[in-house]
Protein backbone atom coordinates (compact mmCIF):
# COMPACT_ATOMS: atom_id res chain seq x y z
CA UNK A 1 0.00 0.00 0.00
CA UNK A 2 1.42 3.73 -0.93
CA UNK A 3 2.37 5.27 1.81
CA UNK A 4 -0.15 8.04 0.71
CA UNK A 5 -2.69 5.58 1.24
CA UNK A 6 -1.98 4.72 4.80
CA UNK A 7 -4.23 5.66 7.46
CA UNK A 8 -4.83 5.32 11.51
CA UNK A 9 -6.65 2.37 10.64
CA UNK A 10 -4.16 1.10 8.53
CA UNK A 11 -1.55 0.88 10.92
CA UNK A 12 -0.32 -3.12 13.02
CA UNK A 13 -2.56 -3.59 15.62
CA UNK A 14 0.58 -3.83 17.84
CA UNK A 15 1.80 -0.50 16.97
CA UNK A 16 -1.48 1.20 17.62
CA UNK A 17 -1.68 -0.40 20.68
CA UNK A 18 1.51 0.77 21.57
CA UNK A 19 0.80 4.35 20.49
CA UNK A 20 -1.96 4.30 22.88
CA UNK A 21 -0.18 3.50 25.95
CA UNK A 22 1.56 6.98 25.27
CA UNK A 23 -1.84 9.05 24.33
CA UNK A 24 -4.55 7.32 25.44
CA UNK A 25 -7.60 7.41 23.11
CA UNK A 26 -7.12 8.25 19.67
CA UNK A 27 -10.63 9.98 18.64
CA UNK A 28 -9.07 11.85 15.02
CA UNK A 29 -6.44 11.65 12.77
CA UNK A 30 -5.14 14.00 9.86
CA UNK A 31 -2.56 12.95 7.75
CA UNK A 32 0.32 14.97 6.68
CA UNK A 33 2.22 15.27 3.25
CA UNK A 34 5.47 15.48 1.82
CA UNK A 35 7.08 13.59 4.87
CA UNK A 36 10.03 10.97 4.47
CA UNK A 37 7.89 8.35 6.40
CA UNK A 38 5.70 5.32 5.59
CA UNK A 39 2.99 7.62 8.16
CA UNK A 40 2.69 11.04 9.47
CA UNK A 41 -0.48 12.53 10.62
CA UNK A 42 -1.15 15.13 13.86
CA UNK A 43 -3.28 12.58 16.34
CA UNK A 44 -6.13 14.15 18.15
CA UNK A 45 -6.05 11.67 21.46
CA UNK A 46 -7.12 12.29 25.14
CA UNK A 47 -3.82 13.76 25.77
CA UNK A 48 -4.67 16.24 23.38
CA UNK A 49 -3.02 16.45 19.90
CA UNK A 50 0.57 14.51 19.25
CA UNK A 51 2.44 14.69 15.74
CA UNK A 52 3.56 11.10 14.27
CA UNK A 53 6.08 10.12 11.90
CA UNK A 54 5.90 6.18 11.46
CA UNK A 55 8.11 3.71 8.85
CA UNK A 56 7.94 0.32 8.56
CA UNK A 57 10.28 0.30 5.58
CA UNK A 58 14.33 0.20 6.86
CA UNK A 59 15.35 2.98 5.17
CA UNK A 60 12.49 5.08 6.64
CA UNK A 61 13.16 3.64 9.74
CA UNK A 62 16.80 4.29 9.88
CA UNK A 63 15.90 8.46 9.30
CA UNK A 64 13.26 8.29 12.14
CA UNK A 65 16.02 6.96 14.36
CA UNK A 66 18.45 9.74 13.27
CA UNK A 67 16.02 12.12 13.87
CA UNK A 68 14.89 10.68 16.80
CA UNK A 69 18.55 11.23 17.93
CA UNK A 70 19.00 14.57 16.63
CA UNK A 71 16.09 16.12 18.01
CA UNK A 72 17.54 15.86 21.41
CA UNK A 73 20.38 18.20 21.19
CA UNK A 74 17.85 21.22 19.77
CA UNK A 75 15.49 22.13 22.32
CA UNK A 76 13.50 25.42 21.10
CA UNK A 77 14.21 25.25 17.41
CA UNK A 78 12.54 21.67 16.75
CA UNK A 79 9.66 20.41 18.60
CA UNK A 80 10.00 18.47 21.63
CA UNK A 81 9.93 14.28 21.00
CA UNK A 82 7.82 12.96 23.81
CA UNK A 83 8.39 8.88 22.60
CA UNK A 84 9.93 6.47 20.52
CA UNK A 85 7.92 2.85 19.95
CA UNK A 86 9.45 -0.09 18.30
CA UNK A 87 6.68 -2.30 17.47
CA UNK A 88 5.47 -4.49 15.28
CA UNK A 89 8.10 -3.91 12.90
CA UNK A 90 7.97 0.32 12.89
CA UNK A 91 9.84 3.09 14.23
CA UNK A 92 6.91 5.24 15.39
CA UNK A 93 8.10 8.89 16.87
CA UNK A 94 5.69 11.21 18.75
CA UNK A 95 6.22 15.03 18.71
CA UNK A 96 4.45 18.12 20.48
CA UNK A 97 1.93 19.35 18.39
CA UNK A 98 3.17 22.96 17.45
CA UNK A 99 0.13 24.89 15.80
CA UNK A 100 1.69 27.06 13.18
CA UNK A 101 1.93 27.34 9.11
CA UNK A 102 4.61 26.51 7.29
CA UNK A 103 6.86 29.69 6.60
CA UNK A 104 6.58 32.25 3.71
CA UNK A 105 9.93 32.76 2.06
CA UNK A 106 8.99 35.56 -0.60
CA UNK A 107 10.69 39.05 -0.58
CA UNK A 108 9.46 40.81 2.67
CA UNK A 109 7.74 38.16 4.25
CA UNK A 110 7.61 38.51 8.32
CA UNK A 111 9.07 35.46 8.84
CA UNK A 112 12.64 36.06 7.19
CA UNK A 113 13.87 37.46 10.19
CA UNK A 114 12.26 34.25 12.55
CA UNK A 115 13.69 32.10 9.99
CA UNK A 116 17.26 34.15 10.81
CA UNK A 117 16.93 33.59 14.53
CA UNK A 118 16.43 30.45 14.20
CA UNK A 119 19.17 29.34 12.04
CA UNK A 120 21.32 31.62 14.59
CA UNK A 121 20.49 29.84 17.09
CA UNK A 122 21.28 26.21 15.10
CA UNK A 123 24.52 27.76 14.50
CA UNK A 124 25.21 27.42 18.44
CA UNK A 125 24.68 24.04 18.98
CA UNK A 126 27.39 21.57 19.32
CA UNK A 127 28.19 19.11 16.88
CA UNK A 128 25.99 15.23 18.44
CA UNK A 129 28.64 12.63 18.45
CA UNK A 130 25.82 10.53 16.19
CA UNK A 131 26.10 12.93 13.20
CA UNK A 132 28.56 11.41 10.67
CA UNK A 133 27.15 12.11 7.20
CA UNK A 134 28.97 14.68 5.88
CA UNK A 135 27.02 17.45 3.91
CA UNK A 136 29.87 17.47 0.93
CA UNK A 137 28.36 14.30 0.02
CA UNK A 138 26.10 15.59 -2.72
CA UNK A 139 28.34 17.63 -3.84
CA UNK A 140 31.39 15.72 -4.62
CA UNK A 141 33.00 15.75 -1.75
CA UNK A 142 33.67 19.21 -2.09
CA UNK A 143 36.52 20.02 0.74
CA UNK A 144 35.24 23.68 1.80
CA UNK A 145 32.07 22.76 2.77
CA UNK A 146 33.82 20.74 5.31
CA UNK A 147 32.99 21.01 9.38
CA UNK A 148 31.61 19.99 12.73
CA UNK A 149 29.02 22.11 12.76
CA UNK A 150 25.14 20.50 12.71
CA UNK A 151 23.43 21.62 9.97
CA UNK A 152 19.94 20.90 9.32
CA UNK A 153 19.96 20.59 5.32
CA UNK A 154 16.83 20.59 4.35
CA UNK A 155 15.10 24.16 5.45
CA UNK A 156 12.83 23.96 2.61
CA UNK A 157 9.60 26.02 3.94
CA UNK A 158 7.25 23.35 4.37
CA UNK A 159 10.06 22.29 7.07
CA UNK A 160 9.78 25.36 9.25
CA UNK A 161 6.33 26.06 11.01
CA UNK A 162 6.04 29.67 12.00
CA UNK A 163 4.56 29.62 15.74
CA UNK A 164 3.05 33.32 16.91
CA UNK A 165 6.70 34.78 16.88
CA UNK A 166 9.51 31.88 16.31
CA UNK A 167 10.50 29.35 13.64
CA UNK A 168 10.10 25.67 14.57
CA UNK A 169 12.66 23.65 12.37
CA UNK A 170 11.00 20.42 11.77
CA UNK A 171 12.33 16.93 9.70
CA UNK A 172 15.72 16.55 10.95
CA UNK A 173 16.26 13.64 8.52
CA UNK A 174 18.94 15.34 6.84
CA UNK A 175 20.72 16.38 9.45
CA UNK A 176 24.21 16.29 8.49
CA UNK A 177 27.94 18.10 9.58
CA UNK A 178 29.83 20.46 7.89
CA UNK A 179 31.10 24.49 7.51
CA UNK A 180 28.85 26.97 9.86
CA UNK A 181 28.29 29.07 6.49
CA UNK A 182 26.82 25.89 4.49
CA UNK A 183 23.46 26.42 5.90
CA UNK A 184 23.11 29.92 4.90
CA UNK A 185 24.41 29.10 1.32
CA UNK A 186 21.46 26.99 0.75
CA UNK A 187 18.74 29.08 2.43
CA UNK A 188 19.84 31.71 0.13
CA UNK A 189 19.14 29.35 -2.95
CA UNK A 190 15.75 28.56 -1.42
CA UNK A 191 15.55 32.36 -0.51
CA UNK A 192 16.15 32.51 -5.08
CA UNK A 193 13.27 30.06 -5.84
CA UNK A 194 10.86 32.19 -3.41
CA UNK A 195 11.18 35.20 -5.65
CA UNK A 196 14.41 36.98 -4.48
CA UNK A 197 16.77 38.11 -6.39
CA UNK A 198 20.07 36.56 -5.91
CA UNK A 199 21.33 39.95 -4.90
CA UNK A 200 18.68 39.64 -2.50
CA UNK A 201 19.58 36.69 -1.23
CA UNK A 202 22.92 37.22 -0.74
CA UNK A 203 22.05 40.12 0.94
CA UNK A 204 19.68 38.13 3.73
CA UNK A 205 22.56 35.63 3.94
CA UNK A 206 25.23 38.60 4.86
CA UNK A 207 22.66 39.24 7.86
CA UNK A 208 23.62 35.99 9.31
CA UNK A 209 27.15 35.72 11.61
CA UNK A 210 28.21 32.67 10.18
CA UNK A 211 27.68 33.72 6.44
CA UNK A 212 30.93 33.28 4.11
CA UNK A 213 31.67 35.45 1.11
CA UNK A 214 34.92 34.20 -0.78
CA UNK A 215 36.21 31.68 -2.34
CA UNK A 216 34.27 29.29 -0.69
CA UNK A 217 31.04 30.22 -1.59
CA UNK A 218 32.14 30.58 -5.28
CA UNK A 219 32.75 26.81 -4.68
CA UNK A 220 29.54 26.27 -3.43
CA UNK A 221 27.95 27.73 -6.60
CA UNK A 222 29.42 26.17 -9.01
CA UNK A 223 28.83 22.96 -7.27
CA UNK A 224 25.17 23.82 -6.84
CA UNK A 225 24.84 24.29 -10.33
CA UNK A 226 26.54 21.34 -11.52
CA UNK A 227 24.39 19.60 -9.45
CA UNK A 228 21.16 20.69 -10.56
CA UNK A 229 21.77 20.38 -14.02
CA UNK A 230 22.91 16.87 -13.84
CA UNK A 231 20.03 16.03 -12.20
CA UNK A 232 17.96 18.34 -14.77
CA UNK A 233 19.82 16.12 -17.99
CA UNK A 234 18.65 13.08 -16.17
CA UNK A 235 15.10 13.64 -15.13
CA UNK A 236 14.13 16.83 -16.81
CA UNK A 237 11.17 17.79 -14.42
CA UNK A 238 9.68 21.27 -14.97
CA UNK A 239 11.25 22.24 -10.92
CA UNK A 240 14.55 20.72 -11.57
CA UNK A 241 14.68 22.57 -15.24
CA UNK A 242 14.00 25.98 -13.19
CA UNK A 243 15.96 25.11 -9.69
CA UNK A 244 18.83 24.61 -12.18
CA UNK A 245 18.09 27.96 -14.26
CA UNK A 246 18.34 29.67 -10.80
CA UNK A 247 21.96 27.89 -9.83
CA UNK A 248 23.33 29.13 -13.33
CA UNK A 249 21.95 32.72 -12.35
CA UNK A 250 23.63 32.45 -8.97
CA UNK A 251 26.80 31.69 -11.46
CA UNK A 252 26.34 34.29 -13.19
CA UNK A 253 25.81 36.77 -10.84
CA UNK A 254 29.17 35.88 -9.58
CA UNK A 255 31.07 35.61 -12.54
CA UNK A 256 31.32 31.81 -12.32
CA UNK A 257 29.54 30.60 -15.24
CA UNK A 258 31.63 29.22 -17.84
CA UNK A 259 28.52 28.16 -20.64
Amino acid sequence: MPAADIDWDDLPLGLVRAVRKHTGRVTGSRSAKGVRSDYAATLETASGPVFVKGAGQPLFAASLAHEAATVAFVPGIAPRLLWRIDAAGWVMLGFEHVEGRHADYRPGSPDLPLLAHAVTQLGQVPLPEHVSKRVERHYNGLPAMSGNHLLHTDLHPANVLVSGDRAVLVDWAWACKGAAWVEPAMLAFRLMAAGHSVEGAEDWGRGLATWQDGTALDEFVIANHRSWRRAADLDPLDWKVRAAGMAHQWSVHRRLAKD
